[in-house]
C-alpha cells in the first residue's frame, strides 16, 4: 500500500530584515551620565568596574554609574527606561 507524505525544507526561508540606523552620538561626554552595564556574563562585573576606575581617572568630567542586569537574557525594563532618562550613553560588557 503506498501512502503520500510530505516532506518540508529544514532550512526555512530567512525573513526580510529592515536595517535600522544607530542611535545619535553625543558631540561629547563632559557633564554627561554614562551607564556601564553589567549584563550579567562571567568576568562582566568586574571589567565594569574596572571601566569605571578608567574614566573616572582619565575623564573626570563624566559621572558614571553601574547597573546590573539580572540575567544577560530576560529584559528589564525599569532598568532600561532608568538609562533612556538619566543617561547620556550605555556600554554593555559582556565578560570573557
Amino acid at each position: 500500500m503506498s501512502r503520500k507524505i510530505t516532506v518540508l525544507n529544514p532550512e526555512g526561508s530567512a525573513p526580510t530584515v529592515d536595517g535600522k540606523s544607530l542611535a545619535p552620538r553625543p558631540a561629547g561626554l563632559d557633564g554627561t551620565t554614562v551607564f556601564l552595564v553589567d549584563v550579567g556574563f562571567e568576568n562582566s562585573g568586574d571589567f565594569m568596574g574596572q571601566l569605571q576606575a578608567s574614566l573616572r581617572e582619565s575623564r573626570p568630567g563624566v559621572a558614571t554609574e553601574i547597573v546590573h542586569l539580572r540575567t544577560p537574557f530576560d529584559p528589564v525594563p525599569d532598568v532600561y527606561e532608568r538609562i533612556r532618562n538619566e543617561g547620556s550613553a550605555a556600554i554593555l560588557g559582556v565578560g570573557l
